[in-house]
């Protein structure tokens, strides 16, 4: 005869592990986001990186709520919801909408290549943080195809034409102060094959005299590394003579060598605006912006005799020798003229040999 039981007898429940998703929903994605940007502002990031990081976040915010009605959670990144949010930027997101200063010509559908891959690294970085907190398990990335860029081809300036855009700025560096600054900052940029935002961050005190050369400081340098690179007797002899115009300033002013009227530092998009015009002017038909001319001036140093990628790495501040390597293309006349020299039908190939001009 058996006992009778005073409770219900239960299976023993077999051990689980919680699913992340459990986890994750008791905070929505932008609470989680706002502690990845903290943690990414204690590593010292510059802000146009960690803009560039909001700007992502704001792009899957904008992408979840057209297509869902709940919170946007952590769970709700999945594989198959990066690939319909790539689709979504090539394909139907608009550029620049809503922007006060952006005319509607510009306001395309679909971002560019380079912008989708920096959103989609941008993404990446978040969740891989979010799987070193502990916060999910699997990563939606460990399944996701990839996202495959068209090559871009970089339109570099001539010589000529190069020649005639400064010769257009030195037509005009004579009207005023404000016209001679640009001609002084526009040859600097084609001799050291700097950064505009490294240009406009220089300082008197950082050109050496005795040597020639400009030392662009740690914290101004995308790098953080400090480099120094040669000037051109032509630039230095222009950087003199604009120290000069800088001490009819009455008031206090920045350190900085080149200062907009106010003495303060000198707006970038102001000098496009101005430069933009002088390569119309010079007839430039290809689309000017201000890293083209760091570009063409890279390219050319590697298709003289003397340049070399090296040197150049060092000039251009790169840390790692496959960026220079972009430049390494070479210029179409040095590919043309190694062809006719090395090609199958080349000079070198050819066998020279006389014979009778009569056909028999």
């Amino acid at each position: 005869m058996n006992y009778f039981n005073e409770k219900p007898t239960i299976a023993k429940r077999k051990p689980h592990k919680r699913k992340p998703e459990i986890v994750v929903q008791s905070e929505t994605c932008k609470l989680l986001y706002d502690q990845f940007l903290e943690f990414k502002m204690k590593q010292n990031l510059r802000p146009g990186t960690l803009n560039k990081f909001v700007l992502t976040f704001k792009t899957l915010e904008a992408f979840h709520q057209e297509r869902a009605q709940h919170p946007f959670y952590l769970a709700d990144i999945t594989t198959d919801f990066i690939s319909d949010w790539v689709y979504y930027m090539k394909n139907e997101m608009v550029r620049f909408e809503g922007h006060h200063y952006k005319p509607e010509s510009a306001q395309t559908v679909g971002l560019a290549d380079a912008t989708i891959e920096t959103r989609i690294r941008n993404l990446k970085t978040f969740v891989n943080w979010t799987v070193k907190q502990g916060l999910i398990q699997k990563n939606p990335f460990d399944t996701w195809e990839g996202f495959r860029k068209d090559a871009h081809t970089i339109d570099i300036l001539t010589r000529e034409e190069l020649d005639n855009l400064l010769a257009v700025a030195k037509k005009h560096s004579k009207k005023s102060f404000k016209h001679f600054r640009d001609y002084c900052l526009l040859h600097l940029l084609i001799d050291g094959m700097y950064r505009i935002t490294e240009a406009l961050m220089i300082s008197p005190h950082d050109i050496d005299h005795v040597n020639r050369t400009i030392i662009i400081q740690s914290g101004n340098a995308k790098s953080r590394k400090a480099r120094i690179v040669p000037l051109a007797n032509q630039t230095y002899r222009l950087l003199v003579e604009l120290m000069k115009e800088n001490e009819a300033f009455e008031d206090d002013v920045d350190d900085l060598l080149f200062l907009s009227l106010s003495g303060r530092m000198l707006s970038k998009n102001n000098f496009l605006r101005d430069t933009r015009a002088y390569a119309i002017e010079a007839g430039i038909t290809k689309r000017y912006y201000l890293h083209l001319l760091r570009h063409s001036a890279a390219t050319h140093y590697l298709s003289s005799k003397e340049g070399d990628i090296e040197s150049l790495r060092l000039i251009l501040g790169h840390a790692d020798l496959r960026t220079v390597l972009i430049y390494a293309h070479m210029a179409d006349s040095t590919v043309i003229e190694k062809h006719s020299k090395a090609g199958f039908f080349g000079s070198d190939n050819l066998i020279s040999r006389k014979r009778d001009n009569k056909r028999k």
